[in-house]
């Protein structure tokens, strides 16, 4: 992004990011991962190391256990159904993840 063309964006510091509970592993959850590179753009906006803040849309992760849910562990799709369940219960489209 060169210039002063369109609309301006501003960077602000965080202050403060609270987590809950660990949703998925990247490196262990292999078809979770799989299937968020190959369907969404989750790893965009993380770094070489794959931390940093992402989001999934409720209905990549609904779309996502329709598809592969019956292969996940009984642990795993319930805390993907947890976030949604989250996220639906604030009106929010999205769920944000921050890995590290």
């Amino acid at each position: 992004m060169k210039g002063g063309e369109g609309m301006s964006i501003r960077a602000h510091r965080v202050v403060e990011v609270k987590t809950s509970a660990v949703s998925f592993n990247l490196y262990h959850d292999t078809n979770v991962a799989g299937w968020l590179d190959r369907h969404t753009s989750f790893f965009n906006p993380l770094n070489c190391d794959c931390c940093g803040l992402t989001e999934v849309s409720v209905d990549d992760l609904k779309a996502m256990l329709s598809e592969i849910g019956g292969e996940m562990e009984e642990g795993l799709r319930n805390s993907i159904e947890a976030d949604i369940k989250f996220a639906e219960d604030r009106g929010d489209e999205y769920v944000q993840y921050y890995c590290y």
